[in-house]
């Protein structure tokens, strides 16, 4: 099993989009796939409720404040191999004290063994926006990390904390890589954006940087409010979707779920004539 924890310094940069639908998108291609909401604000809970009924279980607070076996806090989802841990119920005056038990990341170590035991293939966190207590609990016993960066200037000033933050929980004894750097809200027609993206390019290695970009699109609001991942918002997903599903082979890739050698990406063009 490989864990994979989703991060950003900065808020409101879609991190929980990309979550979601690359969560979906990796068991759309047959992996077993597990997200866990750690926001005590139930960002994944919150878009899903509508649909799922994923803020009515005892989720993660029941897992860890209650002992409860895994199999009985998880969400089912209507794609097979697809499960949702939600946050659960987190009282405003109990999050604090929630995120500091989370730090050490035991408990999270002891969710990521229970997964694997359950025959998870990866196991994804979304997590809250900065290095607080609950993200750096994720940071501490994931294997890889993925970062959604949005294509606008002060997040590209934002990402060398995640690297500092990464090599300090590396020096203290933790594994967690750098996946790869997501752009998101991205405007081909803003000077701005597209500028911020090539600076990413330039200032980024190659190879920390995913391929796949992430528009600033209207239909993900909308697949927010339907409370579905947009591959879901209808029975002709709309095209954006397969964004997600050329994440989810370049995130394969780089943790080792794929053999690389699956891929004729380095084998040259195709000939046209049979």
């Amino acid at each position: 099993m490989k864990s994979v924890c989703v991060a950003s310094q900065k808020g409101g940069v879609g991190k929980t989009t990309v979550a979601l639908n690359l969560a979906y998108a990796l068991a759309c291609v047959g992996e077993r796939v597990l997200l866990v909401d750690t926001d005590p604000q139930g960002a994944i809970g919150l878009s899903l409720r509508s649909r799922a009924g994923a803020d009515r279980g005892a989720g993660l607070a029941g897992f860890v404040g209650q002992g409860m076996p895994l199999a009985q806090v998880l969400v089912k989802t209507r794609q097979p191999g697809f499960s949702l841990l939600p946050i659960g119920p987190v009282a405003t005056e109990d999050a604090h004290g929630l995120a500091m038990h989370l730090a050490d990341g035991a408990q999270l170590a002891r969710l990521r063994d229970a997964a694997s035991a359950a025959g998870v293939d990866v196991l994804l966190f979304d997590t809250p926006s900065g290095f607080g207590g609950i993200t750096v609990g994720a940071l501490r016993v994931c294997d890889w990390v993925v970062t959604a960066l949005q294509a606008e200037p002060i997040a590209l000033r934002s990402f060398p904390q995640l690297l500092e933050m990464l090599g300090a929980l590396r020096r203290d004894g933790a594994t967690a890589q750098l996946a790869g750097v997501v752009l998101t809200m991205m405007q081909l027609r803003n000077r701005t954006s597209a500028a911020v993206a090539r600076e990413a390019w330039t200032k980024i290695p190659e190879d920390s940087v995913f391929q796949t970009v992430v528009p600033r699109d209207p239909v993900f609001l909308e697949a927010s409010a339907q409370g579905v991942p947009v591959g879901l918002l209808a029975k002709r997903p709309p095209p954006i979707a397969a964004l997600f599903d050329q994440l989810a082979q370049e995130l394969l890739l780089k943790i080792g779920n794929r053999d690389s050698s699956e891929s004729e990406q380095d084998e040259g063009p195709l000939s046209l004539l049979a």
